[in-house]
């Protein structure tokens, strides 16, 4: 009787070892992330707005869309936020401004291009309070697995003369202990500058980069740009204005689509290829995007938020309006899409001419370090 439990503990205890080894990891494997449904991303710009920022801020305001397209294309499906907290020094307009995260492109396109650059003096700017408050004031994701990077640009060191309890220091700290990388741009060659900005980026677990000081964005324009852009203005046509603030929102469409022209074709035609995103919703102001994402129910809205067009009209026909405004619009965000894969082509040969040039700009930096940090939570950045 002992010799037969005996042998059934042993076997019990070899088919125990057996399933261990079989679910084992080989020594060396790095097993790859759990494939997520969706990549939370949150990207917050920490910019410093003093005079000599001018030509990196003119550059941002051209390449936010370039950015915007590359992550809108990351594998799993991406959830973009945006954020933005500009800062100068004490004595000058504002020390921060601080945008919070937002998912709506067209507002934080709205208030990027009312950043301009002005103020300064003396060298140091108020970076420490800056940087404290786009740590712990911005509302970063809470999601595990979220991708959050914060990208401190400026040219000049912080003050340590202050004596109102901000450090950069402890600011970094905190970022590396809720998950938050800040990656540090130098623009210019302020000796002092990089030797914070390095130090910032290595207790934050980031990177540090040093560019031109004007950002040294390229823009290079290719033959679908004007197209791209025509197909843009078509696609605004498929928006139908709702609520108290439907109107004014789409007249910002417009008048963001004016000023990205006003930047150049490149910018116009990166922003026609963000407009055919998915990260790209307006549910807040267009009707259509509000019945898809259930923001609104038709036949329970009140006839003065209605649109003058669907006014009256019966449930059904209103449904079959605002379906056939979807269908044209999916019909040009998929030519805008063909146009795009064509252009980016065009654009990949011009920058291989460029050489290290195009890699040492400031959305290429943006975009390097999203690719590598991204690797890291499970997401591909395929652009």
């Amino acid at each position: 009787m002992k010799s037969k439990i005996w042998v059934l503990t042993i076997a019990l205890v070899l088919s125990a070892l057996t399933g261990w080894a079989s679910n084992k990891v080989s020594p060396g494997k790095i097993q790859p992330p759990q494939q997520k449904t969706e990549a939370r991303i949150d990207v917050a710009f920490c910019l410093d707005t003093t005079g000599s920022m001018s030509g990196l801020i003119e550059g941002a305001k051209q390449k936010i869309w370039t950015i915007v397209n590359t992550v809108a294309a990351a594998k799993p499906k991406p959830v973009l936020r945006i954020a933005l907290v500009a800062y100068r020094d004490q004595g000058d307009d504002y020390v921060t401004r601080v945008i919070p995260f937002t998912s709506d492109l067209e507002a934080m396109y709205t208030q990027l291009r009312a950043f301009s650059a002005g103020g300064g003096g003396d060298e140091p700017e108020h970076v420490n309070r800056a940087l404290q408050e786009a740590v712990g004031q911005l509302q970063w994701s809470k999601t595990p697995g979220a991708l959050k990077v914060l990208y401190l640009v400026g040219d000049a060191p912080p003050h340590l003369d202050y004596r109102d309890g901000y450090d950069y220091r402890k600011a970094s700290r905190q970022a590396a202990g809720s998950g938050i990388i800040i990656n540090t741009i130098q623009c210019g060659q302020t000796s002092s500058t990089g030797e914070i900005w390095k130090e910032i980026a290595r207790l934050a677990e980031g990177k540090y980069a040093a560019i031109d000081q004007s950002g040294g964005m390229i823009a290079i324009n290719s033959p679908y740009d004007r197209e791209l852009t025509r197909l843009s203005s078509e696609l605004n046509k498929t928006y139908v204005a709702y609520g108290d603030s439907g109107a004014a929102a789409q007249k910002a469409q417009e008048t963001n689509d004016f000023a990205a022209a006003s930047l150049g074709a490149t910018t116009s035609a990166e922003r026609a290829v963000s407009k055919s995103s998915g990260l790209y919703k307006n549910e807040s102001w267009d009707l259509v995007d509000a019945v898809n994402t259930k923001t609104v129910a038709l036949d329970k809205m009140k006839p003065a938020d209605m649109p003058a067009e669907l006014r009256g009209k019966p449930v059904a026909q209103q449904r079959a309006y605002l379906e056939e405004q979807g269908k044209e619009r999916s019909r040009l965000q998929q030519q805008i899409q063909t146009l795009s894969a064509k252009r980016d082509g065009y654009v990949a040969e011009e920058s291989k001419k460029l050489g290290k040039k195009s890699k040492d700009a400031f959305d290429a930096q943006v975009l390097q370090t999203l690719q590598d940090q991204g690797k890291e939570k499970g997401i591909q950045f395929q652009k």
